[in-house]
């Protein structure tokens, strides 16, 4: 049901940015996705690492702990979301671009949200409510706005796309609430206070957080490298097919490998000899996905580039190869990181993460300006590759 759903998922984003491409045009789709990067890296920043703690100790607590936790932590991103909202709609007003500006800022608060449940629901054992929230958040709406922008021409535009975002993300939260109606919303256990309670956490989550900006910039800077040299329509051309990668990426990330994270936490703490087993096998069913969903991508792709009458990206075709690579790749690093999660060796996926972060922005500045989308896509190769192998060395030394 999981990988149904997120196939369902991967297919609509997939569609989604055919879609742009072929009726609304390639600069636009540049400006999505940067809008799209926006939407991911400003809640990670924002969460400050609180939900992966919250998240991880959620394996083993009441559900009446959990609620508390998420009463303190909602009640900070509150207050940094009415900062962030302030100063983004000064910008939008100077620029003349508050409409624009408010439906962003909607969004990137609606996915924070949303992203921090879809996590939470996986570390409490509700691997298929939380896919189900996500279909509603992702495949739902897009299904619905490209069949009326397909019938209503009218509704081609960036704006109207947007609003039907941040349709299906409230529609996801609205499902949330449905479901966790009987939760102990209202259980107060004694306890540290909310200064205290905070930065005892940021204290364990710090770690995890940096990793987290890192890996989110390691993802998304290129695009802006992109733009920065190669102009919109490119970075609409890049961001087609990085799309693709990425969306695949979403599909094992969420439905094999995050479901797999509380497995093999208990597994470490039962310490009866199954760690080992259960993430080898976590490995070799990554692996073998990504490379047949890249595989049966690559040849649609191709299939269906012509259809999209846009000379331009038709001329970029062959970028499409080395960005599925790089998320087979990717999958292998992201599985790699499981073992420092599960272990709580938030150092080593700190140190890795900053290595591949670093590596990666080298490579795009060095790469993009000779080579372009290729210099782009080859960058997300190296900078994982030798993601893998320094994983790979400190697990065989200080994991075994």
């Amino acid at each position: 049901m999981i990988m149904g759903l997120r196939a369902l998922a991967l297919a609509s984003k997939f569609a989604l940015t055919l879609f742009i491409a072929r009726f609304i045009g390639l600069e636009t789709l540049g400006v999505y996705g940067l809008i799209a990067g926006a939407a991911v890296m400003f809640p990670v920043v924002a969460s400050l690492g609180l939900i992966r703690i919250i998240s991880r100790n959620a394996v083993s607590q009441q559900l009446a702990e959990v609620t508390h936790m998420l009463r303190r932590y909602w009640a900070i991103q509150a207050a940094a979301y009415g900062i962030i909202s302030i100063i983004a709609l000064a910008v939008g007003v100077y620029f003349d671009q508050f409409a624009l500006t408010s439906i962003i800022v909607a969004i990137i608060f609606l996915e924070h949200a949303n992203g921090d449940l879809f996590v939470l629901l996986n570390h409490l054992l509700q691997p298929r409510l939380a896919n189900l929230l996500m279909f509603f958040r992702t495949a739902g709406w897009i299904s619905v706005y490209m069949a009326l922008a397909f019938a209503f021409p009218a509704l081609r535009d960036l704006h109207t796309l947007l609003e039907f975002w941040i349709g299906g993300s409230l529609l996801a939260l609205v499902g949330f609430a449905v479901s966790a109606r009987n939760w102990p919303w209202l259980h107060r256990p004694s306890g540290a206070g909310h200064k205290e309670w905070f930065l005892s956490h940021f204290k364990a989550s710090r770690i995890l957080y940096v990793n987290d900006i890192a890996n989110t910039v390691a993802q998304y800077t290129d695009r802006y490298l992109v733009g920065l040299f190669m102009g919109l329509e490119l970075t609409g051309v890049y961001v087609l097919f990085w799309s693709i990668g990425n969306a695949l990426s979403n599909l094992v990330d969420t439905g094999l490998i995050q479901v797999s994270e509380p497995k093999l936490i208990n597994a470490h703490r039962r310490q009866d000899g199954s760690y080992w087993r259960v993430y080898r096998l976590l490995h070799v069913e990554t692996i073998a996905i990504s490379v047949l969903f890249a595989i049966v991508t690559g040849v649609l792709v191709h299939v269906a580039i012509p259809y999209l009458n846009r000379p331009l990206a038709a001329d970029w075709t062959l970028v499409l190869w080395p960005v599925l690579l790089g998320f087979v790749l990717r999958m292998a690093y992201e599985v790699q990181g499981t073992v420092f999660y599960s272990r709580h060796k938030d150092s080593f996926t700190l140190l890795s993460g900053l290595f591949v972060i670093s590596l990666s922005i080298i490579a795009n500045m060095v790469l993009i300006p000779p080579f372009a989308l290729y210099g782009a896509s080859s960058a997300i190769i190296v900078s994982y590759l030798a993601g893998i192998v320094a994983r790979h060395v400190i697990i065989s030394r200080y994991c075994r």
